[in-house]
Parts: C-alpha cells; sequence; structure tokens
C-alpha cells in the first residue's frame, strides 16, 4: 500500500489568488511539516541524509537539522524524525520512522514537480 493512502493522505492543487498552491488534505501531521518544502534541492538533501541514516551512517549527515522556513523544529535521528515544540526543548510524538518520512518526502517532491505548479498563475 502506498504511504498516502495508508495514512489517508491527499495531495492537492488549490487556487488561491488566481495563482496554484500544493498543499496536502491536513489530516497528517508529518505531511503537514513536509509541505512546508517547496525547494526540491532541499528535499533532495534531506532524503540523502535520510537515505544515509538507514544504512547506519549516521556520521556521514552533514546536517541532522531539517526545520522549516515557517518555523517547524526537527531532527534526523537514529530513531527516526524527531519533532520539537516551538521552542525547540520537548519531543513532539509520535517520532515518524525515516523509512515512511522518507516515502512522504518523495511523494511530496513528484507532486511538486508535477503540474500545474506551485505559484503558477490559473486561467
Amino acid at each position: 500500500m502506498d504511504i498516502l493512502k495508508k495514512r489517508g493522505i491527499k495531495l492537492v492543487n488549490k487556487e488561491v489568488a488566481g495563482c496554484n498552491y500544493k498543499c496536502s488534505n491536513g489530516v497528517d501531521a508529518d505531511i503537514g511539516f513536509i509541505v512546508e518544502y517547496r525547494h526540491i534541492d532541499t528535499i533532495n538533501e534531506i532524503i540523502d541524509d535520510i537515505d544515509k541514516a538507514l544504512a547506519g551512517n549516521f556520521d556521514q549527515i552533514g546536517n541532522d537539522f531539517i526545520g522549516t522556513d515557517a518555523g517547524g523544529i526537527a531532527f534526523i535521528t537514529p530513531n527516526g524524525i524527531e519533532f520539537y515544540d516551538e521552542d525547540g526543548k520537548n519531543i513532539l510524538p509520535p517520532v515518524c520512522p525515516l523509512d515512511e518520512f522518507k516515502d512522504l518526502l518523495i511523494v511530496w517532491r513528484d507532486f511538486l514537480n508535477r503540474p500545474p505548479y506551485n505559484g503558477q498563475k490559473v486561467n
């Protein structure tokens, strides 16, 4: 079963002020964090770091912090993706398994790469 079906997630294109806006249906906290990533290069870097962690090469990860521009705080850890409160002091459960976070990143990246593109004018 694919990760979107497993979690009941739908990725959607919404028209906002005449432009396309890519988002999710808001039912999953992990994808809610991921949709804040809008740059493919950033997503690819995180996927590469998760691959290193999954291979047991955690020491090869350049930066385990994977926060978002919107202020989300998270870290790649051997236990999975750990999300923190806005003060960065308390872990917010649950920890997302690395393989599932990677799968969500991949489907989000692929969605961003499909027209209509994010920010594109809608006729």
